[in-house]
């Protein structure tokens, strides 16, 4: 009786567990977004949280990007970025690919599914190469090898 009755109260709490964590709040589209204008002395788009990881052309045009292509290589494969700054990684691949590097922490984190983008953390020690690399599915050799120079 012991054994079904904490088998009983698991399933509960497993059942309780995944609704409760089901709810998903909707997320705001960017156009029901209203800036308040600089002039105001208000914030801009920019200062709202986040919102240098929004894939908008401003964005992308405003840091270098690296495109991770099908052939496993990144292109470029060396990018120069001045301290301070961010890289635009974006995933052209069919592959999930994490980023790691032997020297740089500003790689952490870096989880890219097919067709996705993200900024790196901001290269902050001017004078570094950092190098950047993933592992191929057997972990047999490096791809998508490359680095940032910062100045």
């Amino acid at each position: 009786m012991t054994k079904r009755f904490w088998s009983n109260v698991i399933g509960v709490a497993l059942l309780t567990f995944s609704v409760g964590c089901s709810g998903m709040a909707s997320p705001v589209a960017p156009s029901s977004i209203t800036p308040v204008a600089e002039s105001t002395g208000g914030l801009s788009s920019a200062d709202v949280s986040g919102a240098a990881e929004v894939s908008t052309t401003a964005a992308i045009s405003s840091y270098p990007a690296v495109y991770l292509q099908a052939d496993l290589t990144a292109s470029p494969s060396s990018v120069t970025v001045a301290a301070g700054s961010k890289v635009l990684m974006v995933n052209n691949s069919t592959r999930y690919v994490r980023l790691f590097s032997s020297n740089c922490g500003e790689f952490s984190a870096m989880l890219l599914q097919p067709g996705v983008s993200k900024h790196t953390w901001p290269f902050n020690a001017a004078g570094k190469t950092c190098y950047y690399y993933a592992w191929d599915t057997n972990w047999s050799r490096k791809i998508f090898v490359g680095q940032v120079v910062v100045q």
